[in-house]
């Protein structure tokens, strides 16, 4: 069935088509297949005050209502040394961890040192850029995991999963339609924040860069991506492993592979990042995946705009390899 899949919109059948025709058509059918809901104005409802971190770093958190009974949490973290004026935007997203935390590098469980030991302090790493890091707390991570329900599963991610599907909705969409209203909420009061709005990039590993990547490309407003360990086609990944069912879009493979998720993008930079020994999304399945969407970004002349990277070791992020050649993107 996978070798018959049918890909109706994949840029392999629409290679001679106007690009921003084949985008607009595969966006609006992935929206659809994602069942996001419709975006709503965010309001703020309670912003807390600066606090100095130990590493040195500021932070403000704020709460933001997205629908009646869901609120973001969503922490600015910068380096007031390095912070330019107006500063560039880094969206922070976590995966299967403890929650937005780690991006600052606190440790809150046992575990944590050694996750931030592995390149999981993203806010750090991008404030030590000049970026201001905004930290999003995604659904079923941290303060945002699952509280309410009595009885339910180990894993972070099925009972949002379950319920979103009970709506027509994707936990995955739902998170996508989370960083739009963050980005209508920073672009809106950007001045206030001292924020550059036309600079405003995306990162995460695993489940976070997942969705940072599906978020690059359904909104154009995000300048660029950074997303480790979370590239491969559907058919030889996820489709062919254990898999989180947050990654799972219900018919997805009638339209598009994850090829031209990564071609949506185009032709803002992409930084993909995988380990070779990486048992879920390994560099050779990263590497091919980036290579089916490379000529959309050679017709519309920006060839060296996305890359597939390696790590020497396994289902992790590395700053030391991703850092370098983004910057040298932007």
């Amino acid at each position: 069935m996978y070798e018959q899949a049918a890909l109706h919109l994949s840029l392999s059948r629409w290679e001679q088509e106007d690009p921003a025709v084949w985008q607009g058509l595969a966006r609006n059918k992935l929206i659809e297949l994602m069942g996001m809901p419709a975006r709503r104005p965010a309001a703020c409802l309670e912003a807390s005050g600066r606090e100095r971190l130990p590493n040195g770093l500021e932070r403000e958190a704020c709460y933001l209502r997205v629908e009646p009974a869901r609120r973001l949490v969503a922490s600015l973290v910068w380096d007031p040394a390095r912070r330019p004026s107006p500063a560039p935007v880094m969206l922070c997203l976590q995966g299967h961890t403890s929650g937005a935390h780690l991006s600052w590098g606190e440790a809150r469980e046992t575990i944590d040192p050694y996750r931030l030991a592995r390149g999981g302090d993203f806010a750090v790493q991008a404030a030590a850029r000049g970026f201001v890091a905004v930290c999003l707390e995604q659904s079923g991570f941290g303060e945002r995991a699952e509280q309410a329900v009595r009885h339910r599963w180990d894993h972070p991610c099925i009972d949002q999963v379950n319920r979103a599907l009970l709506l027509g909705r994707t936990l995955l969409g739902e998170r996508v339609m989370d960083v739009r209203v963050l980005l209508d909420w920073l672009q809106g009061d950007a001045s206030r924040l001292d924020l550059d709005g036309q600079r405003i990039h995306a990162m995460g590993n695993s489940g976070g860069g997942e969705t940072a990547l599906y978020a690059t490309a359904l909104d154009e407003r995000l300048a660029g991506v950074i997303a480790g360990s979370c590239v491969g086609a559907f058919r030889t990944t996820s489709g062919r492993r254990k898999t989180c069912p947050d990654t799972v879009i219900p018919g997805i493979l009638d339209w598009l592979e994850f090829s031209d998720i990564l071609a949506l993008c185009a032709p803002r930079p992409v930084v993909t990042v995988s380990g070779l020994h990486d048992p879920l999304y390994p560099h050779a399945a990263t590497a091919q995946a980036v290579a089916a969407a490379q000529p959309l970004y050679g017709r519309l002349g920006r060839p060296e705009a996305i890359r597939a990277l390696s790590g020497p070791a396994g289902h992790r992020f590395y700053p030391d390899v991703a850092w370098p050649v983004f910057l040298e993107m932007l």
